[in-house]
C-alpha cells in the first residue's frame, strides 16, 4: 500500500536533519497518475532555500538544492505510474554534475542545471525545518498521485545503493547508519528512523508495487 494525495492533503513535520549538510540523499517511490500532474516531497517553503524532489506539470523530474537563490537540476520525462526517484548531493564535488546526481528507477540521468551553481552545503535557513509530502508551500501547489518508501540520508549514497532501492529494497536496509528519515507509507505513516512527528492531513490509502521487507 501507499498514500494518495490531492488538494488539501499532505503529510508534514518539523526537523533539522537536512540543514547545512555537505552530503545528502533523498529517495521516494512516486506515482505520477498522468502527464501534466504535479508531485512534490521535501523542504520547499521558499523560492531561495529549498531541498527536495519536485515533479511539476511540465513533464520533468526536478532535483532541488538551493542555498540562497534558485538552484536545481531537471530531466525531461514522460514516465507515468510508479517510478523510483532519487538524488544524491556531494558538496565537495567539482561542478554541478559532480555535486548533484539524479536517478530514475536506479539509472543515473543526464541532467540540465538551472539557476545558480549547486551549492557546497544544503541551506541553513529555517525553511529547511519544514518537511512536507504533497505540498509546495512556496507556490501554494498540491500534489496528486501517491508516494511510498521515502527516505533521507546525511550521506551521498552510491549508484549501487540507489539501484538497490529502485529494485525494491527498503530504505532502512540501505545506508542505515546515515538514515535520518524514513516513512514507508506502505503501512507506517510516521518516521521510523529518528522519530520526527508527522501530521497526516486527509491522505488516503493507495496501491503500490511490492517492496522487500
Amino acid at each position: 500500500m501507499a498514500r494518495g494525495f490531492a488538494t488539501n492533503q499532505q503529510i508534514n513535520g518539523t526537523t533539522t536533519v537536512a540543514k547545512n549538510l555537505t552530503n545528502f540523499s533523498m529517495a521516494a517511490w512516486i506515482n505520477r497518475p498522468s502527464l501534466g500532474t504535479l508531485q512534490a516531497v521535501g523542504f520547499i517553503e521558499s523560492l531561495n532555500n529549498y531541498l527536495g524532489i519536485y515533479c511539476p506539470g511540465n513533464n520533468t523530474f526536478q532535483f532541488l538544492n538551493a542555498n540562497g537563490g534558485t538552484a536545481y537540476a531537471q530531466v525531461n520525462s514522460n514516465l507515468t505510474g510508479f517510478n523510483h526517484i532519487a538524488f544524491t548531493f556531494n558538496g565537495t564535488g567539482s561542478g554541478n554534475a559532480n555535486r548533484l546526481k539524479g536517478y530514475i528507477n536506479g539509472i543515473n540521468q543526464n541532467l540540465s542545471f538551472l539557476g545558480n551553481p549547486i551549492p557546497t552545503t544544503t541551506s541553513n535557513s529555517s525553511g529547511l525545518e519544514n518537511f512536507r509530502i504533497g505540498r509546495v508551500q512556496a507556490t501554494g501547489e498540491w500534489s496528486t498521485g501517491s508516494f511510498a518508501e521515502i527516505g533521507m540520508w546525511k550521506t551521498t549514497l552510491t549508484a549501487e545503493e540507489i539501484a538497490s532501492l529502485a529494485k525494491g529494497m527498503t530504505c532502512d536496509k540501505v545506508g542505515s547508519q546515515s538514515l535520518v528519515y524514513y516513512t514507508p507509507l506502505v503501512r507506517e505513516i510516521q518516521d521510523i528512523s529518528l522519530g520526527m512527528t508527522l501530521t497526516n492531513t486527509n491522505t488516503t490509502v493507495a496501491t503500490h508495487p511490492r517492496v522487500y521487507a
